[in-house]
């Protein structure tokens, strides 16, 4: 008798069991932001994951086109139709729209407006640049006097955010709102703590660049990220590789394979020139969107000095690599050389960097 209940209670602890989970992942191009999305999780069966990477990519989606500055929607006030309403009429949107212009707002201010999401006049000339370049045209650069004319219609003086009536309000007929530097970022973390909250702790998310980790694998080894080299040639030596296994948000901004790069710097009203690329390590992929664009206009130092406003003020982990190809503005960083390069980073992060 007690041979055949030890027996019954191992069956039923069998039957009782969790099953395996099997890693999935999947790719697309069809869920916005220009970009690869891409997707790995744990998850019991191909149709369970099948059907949660459809409504991640939905809600990518939602937010390509709440943030677009370039299409209109039909049911949907979105950045360009309040950049079409500048000094005409205020415009109602969805609540996240207003949660992403104050977050933005508020890192403009830690920034002195470094990050600046009311320079869409300046980043207009630039696109239409860079359009021109990329199909092969012939391309004129924007004049230093159309530059500062375009700058005179910046500023958050001229963005009216009602929050309690979600409204927004554009009240010079010039300013334009372009949220390009945050808007991938936003929705990353927005996904990811959404898979979070649905069971899903081991696995990443990756919007081409910005990638939210929701733990490590499922044998709780981390899972491994590299930063590339920044070079002109394709290249895809890593030369810096991080092994992450928390919830953790990383983002790299860089002038990689580009001569004329996006960011622009709101000082010059140029490409910036400091780093190579900048990598933001911290747990918000809104946050690390907005920072990796920041402190790749800025020097060193002042990066340093950034990052110890953010640190007192949000109370938040933030660890950051930067990748220089002269040793000039890391005079008083403990920087490390590779393959020509100058890496330098912030002490806590060298836990889970290894420099190849």
């Amino acid at each position: 008798m007690k041979k055949k209940l030890i027996l019954l209670i191992c069956l039923a602890l069998t039957a009782c069991a969790p099953k395996e989970k099997t890693l999935y992942s999947k790719d697309t191009l069809q869920a916005g932001f220009d970009t690869i999305i891409s997707i790995k999780l744990y998850t019991e069966n191909q149709e369970e994951f099948d059907q949660v990477f459809s409504e991640a990519a939905s809600t990518f989606l939602y937010y390509n086109n709440l943030f677009d500055k370039y299409n209109n929607y039909e049911g949907m006030n979105n950045i360009k139709t309040i950049n079409d309403a500048a000094g005409k009429e205020k415009v109602e949107v969805d609540q996240e729209l207003i949660d992403l212009l104050l977050l933005s707002k508020k890192y403009s201010e830690y920034s002195n407006n470094q990050f600046d999401i009311t320079l869409g006049p300046v980043l207009s000339l630039w696109h239409d640049v860079r359009e021109k370049a990329e199909n092969g045209e012939d391309y004129t650069l924007p004049s230093d006097e159309d530059l500062k004319q375009a700058k005179v219609c910046t500023g958050w003086d001229k963005v009216e955010i009602d929050d309690e009536n979600n409204t927004v309000y554009l009240n010079q007929s010039c300013a334009s709102l372009d949220v390009g530097a945050v808007a991938k970022g936003y929705a990353t973390q927005i996904i990811s703590q959404m898979l979070i909250q649905k069971g899903y702790v081991n696995g990443f998310v990756n919007a081409g660049g910005n990638v939210s980790i929701l733990g490590s694998k499922a044998n709780g080894d981390a899972w491994k990220s590299g930063i590339l080299s920044p070079t002109l040639n394709n290249s895809q030596t890593s030369l810096v590789q991080l092994d992450l296994s928390e919830e953790d948000a990383f983002v790299t901004s860089g002038d990689y394979n580009q001569i004329m790069h996006h960011i622009i710097d709101p000082d010059t009203l140029y490409p910036a020139r400091h780093a190579k690329s900048v990598t933001i390590l911290t747990k918000d992929s809104a946050i690390a969107d907005i920072l990796s664009t920041t402190l790749f206009t800025m020097t060193y130092e002042e990066g340093m000095q950034l990052i110890q406003t953010i640190k007192e003020k949000e109370n938040i982990s933030l660890e950051v690599v930067w990748i220089y190809d002269t040793p000039e503005e890391l005079a008083n960083a403990n920087a490390v050389e590779s393959n020509g390069f100058y890496i330098a980073a912030t002490p806590n992060i060298s836990e889970v960097m290894t420099v190849k």
